[in-house]
């Protein structure tokens, strides 16, 4: 298949303005703990940033939970499609852009949904991979049954609350909401933009410490 069968076969990737590279959103409402986390006051996912915005937009939520269905079909042939798109789409990139966001809206949908994203992260060695996550049981249990993630793979697991600190889990780094501690997020230095800065993508950077959004 070329580029544009390969994007439909997937639902599209989504193109965040704020991001270097592509990333791939599903719809935030269909989060397992987040929207547990969204009724909870002083959670991260209750000011949530892909409940508002664009991110409410018809055709953004059309996107979203296209992508959704065609992953939840099929992962296998997702699997597939999906690693034979991004490595089209990425090989004229080179250095730094060579970067992929995993949901920069929805969260990881099962142990069997996270696999397919580490098989991908290994089919493809030459992108460095992101994927922050609510799913600390998800990513436990993914960890105790196969042990290290790929080194081109960045499992940052994110802080529930605002302030608040993230637990241990082997082989990832976090990321926290206004703790003041860690690495300090300088997009809003950029107009919200990472330019220059991958933080999030480095394993060598064990927290990331964003403002409120």
């Amino acid at each position: 298949m070329n580029v544009s069968e390969l994007e439909k076969a997937v639902g599209g990737l989504s193109n965040p303005s704020k991001m270097p590279g592509y990333s791939y959103g599903t719809p935030a409402k269909e989060c397992k703990v987040g929207s547990i986390l969204r009724t909870r006051k002083g959670s991260v996912c209750s000011k949530c940033y892909a409940r508002k915005g664009m991110y409410v937009f018809p055709v953004v939520q059309s996107a979203q939970y296209r992508r959704l269905n065609i992953l939840s079909s099929n992962l296998e042939t997702w699997r597939k499609n999906m690693t034979a798109l991004l490595s089209l789409k990425y090989a004229r990139k080179t250095g730094d852009a060579k970067v992929f966001r995993w949901h920069d809206s929805g969260d990881i949908q099962s142990l069997e949904h996270l696999s397919a994203i580490v098989q991908i992260a290994k089919d493809l060695p030459g992108i460095l991979f992101w994927i922050p996550t609510k799913e600390y049981a998800t990513v436990r249990e993914w960890v105790r049954q196969n042990g290290a993630f790929p080194e081109n793979l960045s499992v940052r697991v994110s802080s529930p609350m605002l302030g608040a600190s993230v637990p241990a889990i082997p082989g990832t780094v976090s990321s926290t909401v206004g703790t003041g501690t860690g690495f300090a997020c300088e997009a809003y230095t950029r107009g919200g933009k990472c330019g220059p800065c991958r933080a999030c993508w480095k394993k060598d950077i064990v927290s990331v410490d964003y403002p409120l959004h």
